[in-house]
């Protein structure tokens, strides 16, 4: 099969592996659409790393391919998408319906080769029957949705409220939609002026750029972090009101300052949201079948397979939202 390899910070390579087999209660994925988010851009420029050579890629769809033993429930020719941190199944967090913050958790693209190949092995439990109606590229972005939702949902009770997005990529844009569903009157920070105008379209009611003096004036009962640069955190604090909540959502690799003394006097809430759990995950999924939240409007790029290194450049430059590759070399030589 076709796999696209990171051999070295900013090199991938589109290279032969062995097609895997399923094993018990493990189903083979034959994937179709993959979308780069930004901890594929960290380990891409080097900032992370889970050894070399390593495959890439979290956020997919696709079809069912094959079946092992144990899994014969999913039938060949399924669409599905995966939800692809995996928990351990055992400890206390997973039993409780935790699995996103098991410590002995696997993730596919971050501590196990990824989706970024014609086809994936994945355990059963984590496949997820997209709705009639729903195609593949959409399918591919229930997961940023669901880290959204997750986003949103650690916000608390948010309806009438003013909130503030700081971040408006794909994951703050999916947060600003959810959040105005959720009846909370939303303004977006964002340093580029295109981000900010589809900002709007997503339901934001004003938007700033970040370094703006009319923001600095400003303070708002609920900030959502979403931007992962370190300045990002301290920004939140600035801008929260006292005895708001505050919810960080962006991983800076970097060190990030925080005004702790602010979080004391203010009495702020301070808590994180790392990637969903299960409820999440449907939510997004009902939404967007619902046509709640056109998820597809974040797509600003697509590339095929053989312009991964293209698309990769493209996601890290700044200015694009979410880049999909579509594997269109596996669909095309099946459709010939």
């Amino acid at each position: 099969m076709k796999a696209v390899e990171l051999v070295a910070p900013r090199d991938l390579r589109l290279t032969e592996r062995e097609t895997l087999e399923p094993g018990p209660s493990e189903v083979r994925l034959a994937v179709s659409h993959v979308g780069i988010c930004g901890t594929d851009l960290e380990f891409y420029r080097g900032r992370r790393s889970a050894g070399y050579p390593f495959v890439l890629g979290h956020e997919c769809a696709g079809r069912v391919d094959a079946v092992g033993r144990g899994a014969e429930a999913w039938t060949a020719g399924t669409p599905v998408t995966v939800r692809p941190n995996f928990g351990c199944g055992t400890c206390a967090y997973c039993r409780a319906g935790r699995e996103n913050v098991c410590p002995d958790g696997r993730g596919l693209g971050v501590t196990i080769d990824g989706c970024l190949a014609e086809f994936v092995v994945v355990p059963a439990r984590y496949l997820w029957r997209i709705p009639d109606g729903m195609d593949l590229e959409t399918a591919a972005l229930i997961e940023p949705t669901a880290v959204a939702e997750r986003a949103v949902r650690r916000a608390g009770s948010i309806g009438g409220r003013r909130l503030l997005v700081l971040g408006a990529g794909s994951i703050g844009l999916l947060a600003t939609r959810i959040a105005t569903l959720g009846g909370a009157e939303v303004a977006v920070a964002d340093p580029v002026a295109g981000r900010r105008s589809r900002a709007l379209a997503f339901g934001a009611s004003r938007t700033f750029d970040s370094d703006a003096a009319e923001l600095q004036e400003e303070t708002f009962d609920v900030v959502i972090e979403t931007a992962g640069a370190p300045a990002a955190a301290s920004a939140a604090v600035e801008r929260v009101r006292p005895g708001g909540r505050i919810v960080l959502t962006g991983i800076p690799m970097d060190p990030a300052p925080l005004a702790t003394r602010f979080v004391v006097w203010r009495e702020l809430e301070l808590v994180g949201s790392f990637i969903y759990e299960t409820d999440d995950f449907e939510r997004a999924c009902d939404r967007i079948a619902r046509g709640e939240i056109a998820a597809r409007d974040v797509v600003t790029d697509r590339f095929d397979l053989g312009r991964v290194g293209e698309a990769f450049e493209r996601a890290a430059g700044g200015e694009s939202l979410k880049v999909l590759i579509e594997m269109t070399e596996r669909v095309s030589e099946e459709a010939s």
